[in-house]
C-alpha cells in the first residue's frame, strides 16, 4: 500500500512517501480503506518530537479517518462507510489515552490501509460526505467537548482564540448554534470577515486592537462566561484576564508552547476555573453527529491535498494560513 512515514522528528522534510506492506488482521481489530484523512496540530507536535514523548519509528500519523471497513464483523458488513473514534484506552498512570497516529503503538491513517481495534469503528453518518466525516474525530469532538464542560447556557459570553484553526471554526459553529455569544480573534480582515460569517459577535484582529479592551468593553467590564483556549503558552495570560467571576478557561492546546506564565492572584480573586480537556468520548462523537444534523452544520474545509502532497499540507497548517480543517485524500 501507499503510505506516508517518518523515521525520525524534524520539518515536514521528514514525511516519506512510499510503498510498504499492508498491515495483517488480528484479533479484536479491523481494516479500514482510508478515503480521507484530516490534519491536526497532533501530525505536527508527533513529526516534531516532544520532550518526555516517545513514538517507534517507522511511523504512520494522522488520527482523523473516514474510509470503507475491509472485513465485517458484529454488526458492520464488508464495505460498510466508517469513522475512526481516535482514541485508545492509556495503560500508563495518569495518561488518559492515546490517539491513533499520535504518540502511542497504533499507525495512523496517513496511509491506504489502518488496522485499529474494532471498538473505535463508527458508522459514518450519511448526512456528512466522506470528507466531511473525517473532520470531526478530532477538532469537532474537542471542541464540542469544551462547550460542554465550559458548562454555558444560552445567551453566555464565550471567548473563542484562533477562529481560523479546526477547533476554532468549530467551536464557533457549535457555540453559535447552542445560542452562546462569541468573541474570537484572527490576524488578519479576511479572516474575521470569514469568522462573522461562522456567526461571530465580535471578531477582534489582535494585529490591530488590544484583545483585553475590546473583549472588555464589549462585555462592560464584566468579562467572558468561558474561555476556549486551545493555543497555549502566548494565550493563558490573557485568557484568565477577561474571564468574570466565576468564569472557566477550558484548555486543550500548546500551539504556542506548554508552560505559560500566568498571574495567580488574578485567577483566585476571580474563583474562576481553569478545565483540562482532552478529545472527547465516543458517546460524545456520536451525539455531535446528530447535533450537527439536527442544527444542519457541515464541517468547514480549508483545502484538500492529495496524500502524496502531505508536505505542502503539513507546511499550510505550520504557516496558519486555513480557515478551517486541512484534509489530506488517501484513496483514488
Amino acid at each position: 500500500m501507499k503510505a506516508v512515514l517518518i523515521r525520525k522528528h524534524g520539518g515536514p522534510d521528514v514525511l516519506s512517501y512510499e510503498e510498504i506492506g499492508d498491515p495483517q488482521t488480528t484479533k479484536d481489530h479491523a481494516i479500514v480503506k482510508v478515503d480521507y484523512c484530516a490534519v491536526n496540530h497532533l501530525d505536527i507536535w508527533v513529526r516534531s518530537g516532544l520532550p518526555g514523548k516517545q513514538v517507534l519509528f517507522p511511523h504512520i500519523l494522522g488520527c482523523d479517518i473516514s474510509g470503507i471497513l475491509v472485513e465485517g464483523f458484529g454488526k458492520f458488513k464488508k464495505g460498510d462507510k466508517v469513522v475512526v473514534y481516535p482514541a485508545i484506552q492509556s495503560d500508563i498512570p495518569r495518561t488518559s489515552f492515546f490517539i491513533i497516529g499520535g504518540f502511542g503503538k497504533y499507525h495512523g491513517g496517513y496511509a491506504e490501509l489502518v488496522r485499529v481495534p474494532q471498538k473505535n469503528i463508527v458508522k459514518k453518518p450519511d448526512w456528512f460526505s466522506d470528507m466531511e466525516a473525517c473532520a470531526l474525530n478530532i477538532s469537532y469532538l474537542t471542541a464540542w467537548n469544551m462547550l460542554e464542560r465550559s458548562g454555558c447556557k444560552k445567551g453566555d459570553t464565550v471567548f473563542i482564540w484562533g477562529a481560523n484553526s479546526g477547533i476554532g471554526s468549530a467551536a464557533i459553529l457549535l457555540a453559535k448554534a447552542r445560542g452562546f455569544r462569541i468573541i474570537t480573534v484572527t490576524s488578519n480582515e479576511n479572516k474575521a470577515g470569514l469568522a462573522r460569517k461562522l456567526g461571530a459577535d465580535l471578531v477582534i484582529d489582535r494585529n490591530r486592537a488590544d484583545v483585553i479592551n475590546e473583549t472588555l468593553k464589549y462585555t462592560n467590564d464584566q468579562g467572558v462566561d468561558a474561555v476556549i483556549d486551545h493555543v497555549g503558552a502566548k494565550t493563558w495570560p490573557t485568557s484568565i484576564e477577561v474571564l468574570k467571576v466565576g468564569g472557566k478557561m477550558i484548555a486543550c492546546g500548546t500551539t504556542t508552547g506548554g508552560e505559560a506564565n500566568v498571574n495567580i492572584r488574578t485567577l483566585y480573586s476571580k474563583e474562576a476555573s481553569i478545565i483540562g480537556a482532552y478529545l472527547g468520548t465516543k458517546l460524545q462523537l456520536i451525539a455531535l453527529h446528530e447535533f450537527m444534523k439536527s442544527n444542519k452544520i457541515k464541517p468547514i474545509i480549508d483545502s484538500v491535498f492529495s496524500l502524496k502532497d502531505v508536505r505542502l499540507a503539513h507546511q499550510k497548517m505550520e504557516d496558519g494560513s486555513q480557515f478551517g480543517k486541512i484534509v489530506l485524500r488517501v484513496s483514488s
